[in-house]
């Protein structure tokens, strides 16, 4: 965005994202790739219509359901056709450890490395795929969905209930099921 549109992007660091990595901070929050992503498109799509954030959601839907890491940049890495799974969460260490399980790796490893490159590639592609066809005017909203199960935990959990949660990604992923 520097060589291609310049100004106000020419004043952003390098660097300015470093913090985002192991899920900020090394907390295993959010995945880096996702809120680095989010910050570009609040500054491209931003407007009164909450483009920015249709989009930013649906950025975390597509991660959350992505089988990561693609083969789009094995020529680049050292670690080629690595194991594939999907994350079914944006949280880094729910989608770094899915990985390794099936991996059989440890966070140490190179290997891990690896795959959390590839996954921020793709999710920088993914990212620039969805603000060309923005704008465009091409970009078709994918508007997340609650899974059942979701549902069903916001039918207590939800906005109208004592514990009030927000949110659309699966919470089987991290928490049991409870009405069973």
């Amino acid at each position: 965005m520097k060589e291609e549109i310049g100004f106000p992007y020419i004043l952003l660091p390098d660097d300015m994202f470093h913090h985002a990595a192991g899920g900020y901070g090394g907390e295993g929050t959010l995945c880096g790739s996702i809120g680095s992503c989010a910050a570009i498109i609040n500054l491209v799509a931003y407007d009164d219509k909450k483009t920015h954030s249709k989009l930013v959601a649906d950025l975390v839907h597509w991660y959350s359901q992505q089988n990561f890491p693609s083969k789009r940049y094995d020529d680049l890495a050292k670690n080629k056709n690595q194991i594939q799974v999907v994350p079914n969460s944006p949280l880094c260490h729910a989608s770094v450890s899915t990985w390794m399980m099936a991996a059989g790796a440890s966070y140490t490893e190179k290997q891990r490395k690896d795959r959390c490159a590839k996954v921020a590639g793709d999710t920088a592609y993914r990212t620039v795929e969805m603000l060309n066809q923005h704008l465009e005017g091409k970009y078709a909203f994918l508007g997340a969905k609650q899974t059942e199960e979701t549902e069903n935990c916001l039918s207590c959990h939800g906005k109208e209930a004592m514990y009030n949660e927000k949110g659309l990604n699966d919470c089987l992923t991290c928490h049991d099921d409870h009405t069973k």
